[in-house]
């Protein structure tokens, strides 16, 4: 019961990592444009009409004069912003655009920026410049729903909009703004020029149906917004998004779209998990075994057990050939040889009889009576010993395929490499976020999470009956080996030898401590230390067979890390309220 329960919260903190990696966007949002820099261009006349019909859809015809002092531009742009402060559940989208230049049609392109925030109409071309002087540009364009319920004002509903947008990069001369209402507008309207200011200019034809406003001189980035009630009922036929702006970029602005991608990141998951869970096997049973399992080494052993090797396992190997004296092993300050037993001349070959793995151990040697010597500072060393490790990782789980213990199932190796590539993608999605929906990531993130078991060591193999079996009989020697006496006894009585005899298994099966406890218990004495430890003669019996893998281990490390700094040192050299800017309307313009 506890595995199930500590899946499923691993599972549940890992979704909770890829979601807020996902929703990271929301930190980052800015209400601001950024610096527009120098912008040479300036507008002499800007007249606008905005007509609201009976479905509270808006019609707007902009007529911009503006003064080129140069031939160096291409055009002119104008950009919209969908948030509206006064309507968080509204998307102010601009449609049926259409733009002409001192009367002709003059081409464009609708751009995205900002992940879908803005809307920016790029007007002219590339291949076109502008002359000098004045030029009119007209901009057509239609955005649906603009009437909302009324806030503090005396009407059912209200219209709150900048007339002129705070986004203008150009410097107004003039403007004259008109507004046709639908029905009257209340007597008192409120209007504002500049961001946060609360009055400023005058409204003509208050508690009428047309407004209008016109100033003198605004600066660059400076808006005209009026608030005004209107005495009809208010349309209800206008599409909302049930969160706020800031989250746009995680959740898109469609709930719809938001559903279909959180039911394909459920299928995900489900996928993930079912190919995870096939990746796992289940234990077999495992009876008290008082010996190893013949025709095998601790490497081997240990394998099929965990279905991994390490340098721990390499060198319980060698401890293993030590025992059967096929080869010595001896500490000499921070240096440790190995030596080849077998004379040149001798007819008798002491690798006989031992495991394959084992046998392959010897590629580090060159023949009878041959030694190599492992240094912690030898490059060279280090070199051969870094090869040697990967050559007997690979002979071991060669002899697990060949053997028949071990076959490939379910995805195999790539299982793990397709999670690493979806948790990658949830990190493209929420950074470059190139479907302007971060949660699209959710859909590869569910299946890394789900699937994360295909990353464990083994989940791209299965174990044989035949495997099952080898791994019963070497769980049950484990079992034996680390399980303390009083539970499961084990006779030492006259045959105290088998306790060096199995230390390389306890090594390679990770319970060397276990083992010797085992025999203190047992005995009541400090177990023995193996007669082919060369260099530990007198060494403190308690500790030492952490000591000898931990300093051999050590040694191997050590001298492969000064193989690798060389490499490294040579590859290196190479709502509520009103306030000007408020309401929807936003956005703004300037040339190119």
């Amino acid at each position: 019961m506890f595995l199930p329960v500590k899946r499923i919260v691993g599972s549940l903190i890992g979704l909770a990592v890829v979601l807020a990696v996902l929703a990271s966007p929301v930190l980052a949002w800015n209400l601001s444009f950024g610096d527009p820099g120098y912008e040479p261009t300036s507008i002499s006349d800007y007249v606008a009409d905005f007509t609201i019909d009976g479905d509270g859809d808006l019609t707007v015809v902009e007529t911009l004069t503006v003064s080129f002092p140069g031939s160096d531009k291409h055009g002119i742009f104008r950009f919209f912003d969908r948030v509206d402060p006064a309507a968080e559940d509204k998307r102010r989208e601009p449609d049926d655009i259409s733009v002409t230049r001192d009367g002709a049609n003059e081409p464009f392109e609708v751009l995205e920026e900002q992940h879908g925030r803005l809307t920016n109409v790029k007007i002219g071309s590339a291949d076109t410049f502008i002359s000098a002087g004045d030029h009119v540009y007209t901009i057509r364009y239609t955005i649906e729903d603009v009437i909302e319920p009324g806030q503090e004002v005396d009407a059912e509903s209200q219209f709150y909009w900048n007339l002129v947008p705070s986004g203008w990069q150009q410097d107004i001369a003039r403007s004259e703004l008109t507004v046709n209402l639908p029905a009257a507008s209340s007597t008192d309207v409120q209007c504002a020029v500049g961001v946060g200011e609360t009055g400023g200019c005058e409204v003509e034809g208050a508690g009428t149906r047309t407004l209008v406003v016109r100033t003198g001189p605004l600066d660059d980035h400076t808006p005209v917004t009026i608030k005004t009630g209107v005495d009809m009922p208010t349309p209800d036929d206008g599409e909302t998004v049930p969160w706020p702006a800031r989250w746009d970029r995680v959740l898109s602005t469609s709930p719809v779209l938001l559903g279909l991608v959180l039911l394909a990141a459920l299928g995900a998951g489900l996928v993930g998990a079912t190919l995870g869970a096939r990746s796992r096997e289940k234990p077999p049973a495992f009876p008290l075994q008082y010996a190893p399992p013949e025709g095998i080494g601790p490497a081997q052993a240990a394998y099929v057990l965990t279905e991994k090797t390490d340098n721990t396992a390499y060198v319980a190997t060698l401890m293993h050939a030590a025992e059967k004296g096929a080869i010595s092993l001896d500490r000499n300050g921070d240096s440790w040889t190995i030596t080849d037993l077998n004379a040149p001349d001798s007819p008798t070959n002491k690798w006989s009889g031992l495991d394959e793995v084992t046998v392959g151990a010897a590629h580090i040697l060159s023949g009878p009576g041959s030694s190599f010597t492992a240094s912690r500072t030898s490059v060279s060393a280090g070199e051969r010993l870094r090869t040697e490790l990967s050559s007997f990782a690979d002979d071991v789980k060669g002899w697990a395929r060949s053997s028949g213990n071990v076959v490939p199932s379910g995805l195999g190796g790539f299982g793990g490499l397709l999670v690493l590539a979806c948790f990658a993608l949830v990190v493209v999605a929420a950074i470059w976020n190139p479907f302007d929906m971060t949660m699209v990531g959710l859909v590869p993130g569910a299946f890394a999470v789900g699937g994360a078991s295909l990353m464990a060591t083994g989940s791209g193999t299965s174990r044989t009956r035949k495997g099952r079996d080898l791994w019963s009989r070497v769980g049950g020697f484990h079992r034996v080996l680390s399980t303390p006496s009083s539970k499961e006894r084990f006779d030492f009585s006259g045959r105290e030898e088998l306790y060096t005899a199995y230390v390389p298994w306890a090594v390679a099966l990770g319970c060397a401590q276990e083992w010797a406890a085992k025999y203190r218990s047992e005995v009541g004495a400090e177990p023995p230390v193996p007669a082919y430890w060369g260099g530990y003669a007198g060494a403190h019996t308690a500790d030492h067979v952490d000591s000898m893998v931990s300093d051999f281990s050590s040694t191997v490390d050590s001298a492969i890390s000064a193989y690798n700094a060389t490499q490294t040192s040579s590859s290196s050299g190479g709502g509520g309220g009103f306030s000007g800017g408020g309401g929807g309307g936003g956005g703004g313009g300037g040339s190119w």
